[in-house]
């Protein structure tokens, strides 16, 4: 994913102006609202230059931590793309909003964020009468399962009032498969379906580029990428 950010930068009228890896150290590459002018320095996270205006994580919990900590030491807003987050380390994240801007989104596809928002509408409007389940599936790299993708639709549609049973969760690994989640609220005589499919891995490099570019200069506090959808 950090490959894929550098490389879709200038596309997305943004500049990396430092990345930051296991080869260096685990944290996160620095996003700046510009035109690339060069490759970006690799370094470690302390070591990263002034000018950072968004931190933008895709690396491991721990290094999802570690990039909040320097995020929220320097008052930069923090996006974070890793998987994978427990219960302690979202904690962790939701305190860090009260200091500085952070998003956490598993998923940073715009589609997605449409269909959690779409997701979230309709439990709402076809009420606990219609009981909702959601598949998924990936790759067979893939760590975790069900994938953070499918846990964000869960908390969408309870949100919405939806009935949905942890058993009705689930998770198929296999092959290639970049992502598939589909949503189904099922009721007496019909069902409804919401499907994503994920083609190629850039479009969540430019989804993350794009919410980028939305969190500079945000207030602290705790965003969602649904938060994006109308100031795009």
């Amino acid at each position: 994913m950090g490959v894929r950010v550098i490389a879709l930068a200038r596309e997305e009228a943004c500049e990396v102006v430092a990345s930051c890896d296991r080869r260096a150290a685990d944290g996160a590459g620095g996003v700046r609202g510009a035109s690339v002018t060069g490759e970006p320095r690799l370094c470690a996270l302390a070591d990263a230059p002034d000018g950072v205006e968004v931190v933008v994580d895709f690396t491991s919990p721990s290094g999802a931590l570690d990039a909040l900590k320097w995020a929220v030491s320097r008052r930069i807003p923090l996006l974070v793309g890793t998987t994978g987050l427990d219960d302690g380390a979202l904690r962790l994240m939701r305190e860090g909003a009260s200091r500085t801007a952070v998003l956490v989104a598993p998923n940073t596809s715009l589609g997605v964020a449409v269909l959690a928002d779409a997701v979230a509408r309709a439990a709402r409007r076809l009420g606990a009468s219609y009981a909702c389940s959601i598949v998924e599936a990936h790759h067979d790299k893939k760590k975790d399962a069900p994938s953070g993708t499918a846990k964000r639709l869960a908390s969408a549609a309870r949100s919405g009032g939806g009935q949905l049973r942890d058993d009705q969760i689930l998770a198929i690994r296999g092959g290639d498969v970049v992502g598939e989640h589909t949503v189904r609220f099922a009721g007496a005589g019909e069902y409804l379906e919401f499907t994503h499919r994920a083609t190629s891995r850039d479009l969540f490099a430019r989804g993350a580029l794009r919410a980028a570019r939305w969190l500079r200069g945000r207030a602290p506090g705790w965003y969602t990428l649904e938060d994006t959808l109308d100031n795009g």
